[in-house]
């Protein structure tokens, strides 16, 4: 009984902090070290940064900006503009404009496409840049 109950408050904990087991099917590789999140008020609003969220992961100043699906949708016609090289390993929560938040981007790997909005799935799909980003059933 002890074992189970402690079992339920993992799957609690994990199911209210976040669902990167449900976005990622593996895993191959992230960014070191990861980054901090540039723009933290476009989330305030959600209260967290999903995981599986397409990020501009800036490598020498271990920044990153998210890309909400509103931003992606705007950017249809040129995606690459936005500069994405990766996605969110896992929800990050955002509590305020003032929320000093890390993440982990993962530029390699197989993301859930039943996850996310079908439009904008198809958007990030466009990318050519994320050869080791594969979308999957």
């Amino acid at each position: 009984l002890h074992l189970l109950s402690r079992r339920q408050r993992q799957m609690c904990i994990r199911d209210r902090y976040g669902h990167a087991r449900k976005v990622w099917r593996e895993i191959r590789h992230r960014y070191p070290g990861g980054g901090m999140v540039s723009n933290i008020s476009d989330w305030v609003a959600v209260g967290k940064i999903p995981a599986g969220t397409a990020v501009k992961f800036d490598l020498s100043g271990k920044t990153f900006t998210a890309y909400t699906d509103a931003q992606i949708k705007t950017a249809e016609s040129d995606i690459t503009t936005l500069g994405i090289n990766g996605y969110l390993q896992e929800d990050i929560l955002v509590a305020s404009g003032n929320t000093k938040a890390s993440g982990t981007v993962v530029y390699a790997g197989e993301i859930y496409q039943y996850m996310f909005d079908e439009e904008v799935v198809a958007i990030l799909q466009k990318i050519t840049t994320l050869p080791q980003i594969v979308w999957v059933q």
